[in-house]
């Protein structure tokens, strides 16, 4: 499997490529790259065997990238794909260490070939000794090829123009012929046309006044039409108007109305503001006479259950009193009667 990279500034172009190429069954697309910089991490990374190169790209170009190839990776060989049909490309790609010069407008059958014969030519075995002749004629036989293919190009251009030529010289007679015959029957078209011409003119002639005659009565229509329009339109303009005027009016009078009834409200509610004032006052003085009672009425309960709670409090004490001056008198009795019991018993 010949592992290929292909490197473009055209996108478009190396989806093209890469159509063409993985139709092939020995080989295999693994990278697609569009400047020298990506062309140089992609072979780090993938180390394909084929690199199909584009000489103009933004940032480092073909040529840069393809040196800097051969020098730190020499088992990728590089193939020039570019449109440059010239000379002087062809001996700076080869110069940088390509191994073939394709231009775009290559087949793909030419161009897998062509990838091939690069890979096979790089995987031949030969001396160390020998590697500079090797490289040496490989280049020849690549510009060789190169040429050749340049030369048939040139070669089927030229067929085709001699036997373009050739059927333009037949192509001339046929045209002069028709030619002949395109000019007689124009001239008998022309003719024609001035019989024709002559029989419009009578008649012209003779249609003339009767359309002079009907334009007249056109006109004379219209100039009627437009004055009964124009009466029309002023009738309905002072009609218009005098309805604009009337409901105008009466607008008028509606607004007059309402603001005579907005006016009346303001006043009604005029006077009716000391009415307010008089009823707010007197329902607050109500509310005060009955709060006030209930006020002192909560005043005195307070003060009783103070009263409450303080004799409680003095009924506790005073029951407690009573309870440790009672334990205290029975405490005392009974420690006198424990104290005078062996007196008696000594005495007898």
């Amino acid at each position: 499997m010949i592992s290929i990279l292909l490197v473009d500034d055209q996108a478009l172009l190396c989806e093209v490529l890469k159509t063409w190429l993985e139709v092939e069954q020995d080989f295999q697309v693994v990278g697609v790259a569009h400047n020298g910089e990506q062309a140089l991490d992609q072979v780090e990374i993938l180390q394909p065997d084929i690199v199909l190169m584009d000489i103009d790209m933004p940032g480092m170009n073909g040529l840069s990238a393809t040196k800097i190839i051969c020098e730190r990776f020499p088992q990728v060989k590089v193939i020039f794909l570019s449109a440059h049909d010239d000379d002087n490309y062809l001996g700076k790609s080869l110069k940088a260490g390509a191994k073939a010069y394709l231009l775009k407008n290559t087949t793909a059958e030419e161009l897998a070939h062509k990838i091939r014969s690069v890979y096979h030519n790089q995987t031949l075995s030969v001396p160390s000794s020998d590697d500079s002749a090797i490289a040496l004629k490989t280049k020849l036989e690549e510009l060789m090829e190169t040429y050749r293919h340049k030369f048939q190009k040139q070669l089927e251009e030229v067929k085709f123009s001699l036997e373009t030529l050739k059927q333009t010289s037949n192509f001339d007679n046929i045209t002069q012929q028709r030619l002949s015959e395109l000019e007689n029957l124009l001239i008998d078209k022309i003719a024609n046309c001035d019989q024709r011409l002559i029989q419009l003119e009578i008649i012209n002639s003779n249609t003339w006044e009767s359309l002079r005659s009907e334009v007249l009565d056109l006109q004379t229509q219209m100039n009627e039409s437009n004055r009964n329009l124009s009466s029309q339109m002023n009738q309905q303009i002072v009609n218009l108007k005098r309805e604009s005027d009337t409901q105008l009016a009466n607008a008028l009078e509606d607004w007059a109305r309402q603001r005579a009834a907005l006016q009346e409200w303001a006043v009604q509610r005029d006077d009716m503001r000391p009415s307010l004032e008089e009823f707010e006052l007197k329902y607050r003085t109500e509310l005060v006479t009955v709060i006030n009672p209930l006020r002192a009425s909560f005043r005195d309960l307070d003060k009783q259950m103070r009263i409450m709670r303080n004799c409680m409090i003095a009924a506790i004490l005073t029951a407690a009193m009573s309870l440790s001056l009672a334990s205290w008198v029975l405490v005392s009795y009974r420690g006198g009667s424990n104290s005078s019991g062996p007196d008696i018993s000594n005495v007898n």
